[in-house]
């Protein structure tokens, strides 16, 4: 199974027509997702007009797929507040902030019982984990390169949804370097890290207790969490 495969399969449990995804670089992943209306937001495509196209013959959901080449927080300056989305996907630029204001905006445009999808919320090491402003930089600051890729430090922002806002129920799939998955409701548990205790911490702080600051889940539960959406 491939991430997209997950998000597809909220989409398709959800019955969602609307579908947000930010940060698609070549778009392996959002060509392929299919939904009503597709939206795409991205500093730097990089993928050719011609693979548009072609992906257009072999998914229709790409036809009226509406592409913005800027950044999302330019995006999501732009928005009416009436606009909204079923499923979001974030893998935009892999830090704490920028993830963190991602997924904020992001709830200010879903709907009430939409999912807000995360990627690389579980570094599988301390390279991975480097704090960084791109990927450029994460590479000047790890010569040996990561062979796993650049994930940054986007499980802070887990962290923080799970200490300060009690209104949503937020888990980490163990797939994929950590698959965060956001709603409305009820949580089924909270952290209590003041902002400062969070800025401090480091990947040796989520290896020593990954499990409760990720509320991690194994693969299987996705079924369970289907069944109830």
């Amino acid at each position: 199974m491939k991430r997209r495969d997950v998000i597809q399969k909220i989409i398709d449990a959800k019955k969602a027509r609307t579908y947000l995804e930010i940060g698609i670089g070549g778009g392996k992943n959002f060509l392929r997702i299919r939904a009503s209306k597709k939206t795409a937001v991205d500093p730097n495509f990089t993928f050719s007009r011609r693979r548009r196209i072609e992906w257009t013959f072999r998914n229709l959901s790409n036809v009226r797929a509406k592409l913005y080449e800027c950044t999302s927080d330019r995006y999501f300056a732009l928005k009416k507040p009436t606009d909204r989305f079923d499923v979001v996907f974030v893998d935009g630029l892999h830090t704490y902030e920028q993830s963190l204001r991602d997924v904020i905006n992001s709830l200010n445009h879903l709907n009430k019982t939409g999912v807000i999808i995360m990627h690389d919320c579980s570094p599988p090491d301390k390279a991975s984990a480097q704090p960084a402003e791109s990927v450029k930089h994460a590479a000047e600051l790890n010569p040996s390169g990561c062979s796993s890729g650049w994930c940054g430090d986007v499980w802070k922002t887990i962290c923080y949804l799970r200490s300060h806002r009690k209104d949503l129920n937020v888990f980490v799939l163990d797939f994929d370097y950590g698959m965060g998955i956001v709603t409305r409701g009820q949580a089924e548990s909270y952290l209590d890290l003041s902002k400062d205790e969070l800025d401090k911490m480091t990947y040796d702080d989520l290896e020593k207790d990954r499990n409760n600051l990720l509320n991690l889940k194994d693969m299987r539960y996705l079924s369970e969490f289907l069944g109830n959406i």
